[in-house]
């Protein structure tokens, strides 16, 4: 009965030692460089390249304010940059694909991954394939380019999987900014709302700390003015961001709201002599609005809480909400000591 037990341990033994060999061995005749998809000095990549199976392309480009740009046109999603840079410094390879999975993970890659292209000063430094989760949602599978086999990549402490954070759409990398402006430094801003004259005006910086602040349908001004709620209307530049894009509006629908005119305009000006606009127009109600009629029961003329805009550096259609610009289109009664007006009950008064 010993004899047995020990010629067991024995072989037990002698299997791992097997298994072990093997697995060294397997591993080893991978080049470390086909495995490798990290890199870990980020901050040297300058640009990076995403193209996916339906064709659709994006380049990031580093400017020299370490800001990432779109396409030559639009600033990069900062969180966006961030997730994508952390990937690209942490991901680590797990395991190489099995040849049981092979065949069925190239074919799959082959028709849904996303290539990615990472550069230094010019220099290619890392191409690879992205594709799609395991069945654990756990890892990765990637295929770096020279390789003779993917790998299954994970990121040590993050249980999930990486793929969404390689994406090539040119939409979704765009950055959600419409103003982001130093308050400081604003020293005129006008607000034409077109549809309620009387809460249009004109607000001018005529020193560090002194301001005018002018109704538009008489020039008269506003005094006196609560200089902390000046400063807290011109704080509203520094983050005032666009909900989406609305890239499934038809161009009859578009040129027709353009062509029933703009509610109001919103114009800022810097001392640098540089400016931006923002031209906003009523959004048709939607099956997708909240609501669709009033208390009557009667169709609402548009959407209650959101509006189209349009900036002056861009054609898209940008989709804002009334409660998040609520700061920028006040009443110039506002500017007065005392209490505020309540901005949802003045919204459309």
């Amino acid at each position: 009965m010993k004899k047995n037990k020990s010629v067991l341990v024995v072989f037990v033994l002698l299997a791992l030692v097997a298994a072990g060999l093997w697995y060294f061995e397997s591993n080893k005749s991978i080049k470390g460089e086909f495995k490798d998809f990290a890199v870990a000095d980020t901050s040297s990549i300058d640009k990076i390249f995403l193209a996916d199976k339906e064709g659709r392309t994006v380049t990031l480009v580093k400017e020299a304010s370490s800001r990432w740009r779109v396409n030559g046109k639009f600033l990069a999603r900062e969180d966006g940059i961030r997730n994508l840079l952390e990937t690209i410094k942490n991901v680590e390879v797990r395991s190489p694909v099995g040849k049981n999975l092979y065949n069925n993970t190239m074919k799959l890659m082959a028709s849904k991954s996303v290539k990615i292209e990472i550069y230094s000063k010019d220099e290619n430094i890392k191409t690879y394939y992205v594709g799609h989760p395991t069945m654990d949602n756990l890892g990765t599978f990637m295929y770096l380019e020279g390789s003779s086999v993917p790998f299954i990549t994970f990121i040590p402490g993050f249980n999930g999987f990486l793929s969404t954070r390689y994406f090539a759409n040119e939409t979704e990398w765009r950055d959600k900014v419409i103003f982001r402006l130093d308050p400081r430094r604003i020293v005129e801003v006008q607000i034409n709302d077109r549809a309620r004259a009387h809460r249009a005006f004109h607000l001018m910086r005529t020193a560090d700390t002194s301001f005018v602040v002018k109704k538009m349908v008489d020039g008269q001004p506003i005094t006196p003015l609560d200089l902390n709620k000046v400063r807290s209307f011109l704080s509203g530049f520094s983050d005032t961001y666009f909900e989406r894009i609305d890239n499934g509006i038809s161009k009859n629908v578009k040129d027709s709201i353009i062509n029933i005119g703009p509610f109001a305009i919103v114009l800022v000006k810097m001392d640098n002599g540089g400016e931006k606009s923002l031209v906003c127009y009523r959004k048709p109600v939607t099956p997708g609005s909240r609501l669709q009629i009033n208390y009557q029961g009667d169709d609402l003329p548009f959407d209650f809480d959101k509006f189209y805009a349009i900036m002056s550096d861009d054609t898209s259609m940008l989709v804002c909400q009334y409660f998040h610009f609520d700061r920028i289109f006040k009443d110039p009664r506002n500017f007065l000591p005392g209490k505020d007006l309540v901005p949802s009950q003045q919204r459309f008064e």
